[in-house]
């Protein structure tokens, strides 16, 4: 979720870059800082913000924000406590099923396309599809 918060700062700041054809600036330490700079920092502060509020689930006496985030770390809760319930499969067990599964699947592959082969040739000898 930064990371979006991040690239959608980078593209704000990307395009009010490119409408402002010359570039406006601001002097800081010397060197011209882009207004755009300005609105794409501080649109990557609220998002972090919003973020950080759904993340820890902090009080900011707005009940529908609250209700929310609070919301979000119950399911981050259950959801730990759900997968603590599940019995992993052990490397061997894991590594047989896989292998039953791909030769099932090159079996059943196998059939098609011979089913497939058999409905063309019978199609053919009707004349429904050509040579």
């Amino acid at each position: 979720m930064t990371l979006m918060a991040l690239f959608g700062s980078v593209r704000l700041f990307q395009i009010m870059q490119a409408r402002s054809a010359g570039g406006a600036a601001f002097p800081l330490l010397g060197m011209p800082v882009p207004y755009a700079a300005i609105w794409g920092g501080a649109l990557f502060i609220v998002l972090a913000t919003v973020i950080f509020l759904f993340t820890f689930g902090v009080d900011t006496g707005l009940k529908a924000l609250d209700r929310k985030s609070h919301g979000l770390i119950d399911l981050l809760i259950d959801t730990e406590s759900e997968l603590a319930k599940v019995s992993w499969p052990t490397s061997d067990v894991l590594t047989r099923s896989t292998a039953a599964v791909l030769v099932l699947i090159i079996m059943l592959g196998a059939f098609i396309f011979g089913i497939d082969q058999v409905v063309a040739l019978v199609m053919v000898a009707l004349r429904v599809l050509p040579k």
